[in-house]
């Protein structure tokens, strides 16, 4: 299937993360040694394939901590109106909440891969302290994320600081790219969807936000 533009933008999710970060942090604080637990005892899921980008193979792991995390961002978000999402509803699109957050995750995760890789063929690194960053990254997540968040991304140690890294070259690149000539990062993206087609495998199809992360029990 080709990548379309979809209507809720990376900007959007970006300004909803924020919202919801102090509420993130009030129900995960006291879940990090059930997190750690997990932590150790994680099964590999980076040996299948969820998603085929063009030429490159999109891993489960990887798949699952975008998807996952887009859930929990947004049951969130949602927590702070003193409502739960209903995943199952109808939006404007005539999609569910689900699936048009699922499109989002993968349209984003499509221009994760475009842009990681026109950094590494075109020489973008992360400097020592940018590296030092994503190690306090990594740290936190173990120590903040909801256990059961963390159960249901199952991503190991090694697996989840590759993933870190991919999207902070990503990032870092499409600042290079905007920094040389305006919207140039889109442009360059919008070129690869054109040339590139993607296809989702059944792991990415049973991904579902069936099961909620996070309630209003939460905060009780």
């Amino acid at each position: 299937m080709k990548v379309n533009n979809k209507k809720i933008k990376t900007k959007y999710m970006a300004t909803v993360l924020v919202l919801v970060i102090a509420t993130l942090i009030s129900l995960t604080g006291c879940g990090a040694k059930k997190a750690k637990k997990v932590e150790e005892t994680t099964k590999k899921t980076d040996e299948t394939v969820a998603i085929h980008a063009g030429n490159t193979d999109v891993y489960l792991d990887e798949a699952k901590y975008y998807a996952y995390t887009a859930q929990a961002t947004y049951e969130t978000y949602y927590l702070t109106k003193n409502k739960e999402i209903n995943w199952s509803s109808k939006t404007k699109a005539k999609m569910t909440m689900e699936e048009m957050v699922k499109s989002t995750v993968l349209d984003d995760i499509c221009r994760r891969e475009c842009m990681y890789e026109y950094g590494m063929k075109n020489g973008v690194k992360l400097e020592d302290e940018e590296k030092q960053e994503l190690d306090l990254k990594l740290e936190n997540y173990y120590k903040l994320t909801s256990p059961v968040l963390v159960e249901k991304i199952r991503v190991e140690r090694k697996r989840l600081q590759e993933i870190f890294e991919k999207d902070a070259i990503a990032k870092k690149t499409e600042e290079v790219l905007d920094a040389m000539e305006k919207n140039l990062a889109e442009k360059t993206y919008k070129t690869w969807k054109n040339e590139n087609t993607v296809t989702a495998e059944k792991q990415w199809e049973e991904i579902t936000f069936s099961k909620p992360i996070f309630t209003l029990k939460d905060l009780n």
